[in-house]
């Protein structure tokens, strides 16, 4: 056993480092994306969000509260839901409510 731990060196060591406070082991962190990526890829998973979830936005706008800003946020929710509709980009979303609400009201068999 003595031989075995005699044989780690300095570098080894510091290549089985302790995580980092966020538990990335530093091997991992050094292949990760820069921040420019990190911010492109926000903005297309928002983007995204935007044009498959629209129907979901004005129920996400209603924990706003009654401000001016949430009325206005709502309105602009309410029109972009239509222009969304109008280009049949809601179908997937009905599609998966559908389907999610034919599971929960289908009866479990009892055995």
């Amino acid at each position: 056993m003595v031989g075995v731990e005699g044989g780690l060196t300095s570098t080894t060591a510091s290549i089985v480092a302790a995580p980092s406070g966020d538990a990335i082991p530093p091997k991992l962190r050094q292949n990760g994306g820069s921040p420019r990526q990190v911010f492109a890829i926000t903005l297309i998973g928002t983007l995204v969000l935007a044009i498959f979830a629209s129907r979901d936005l004005s129920s996400w706008l209603d924990r706003l509260g009654d401000g001016r800003v949430a009325q206005t946020a709502q309105s602009l929710a309410a029109e972009w839901d239509g222009a969304m509709a109008k280009l049949a980009l809601v179908r997937p979303h009905e599609g998966l409510r559908l389907a999610i609400r034919r599971l929960l009201d289908w009866q479990w068999p009892e055995h």
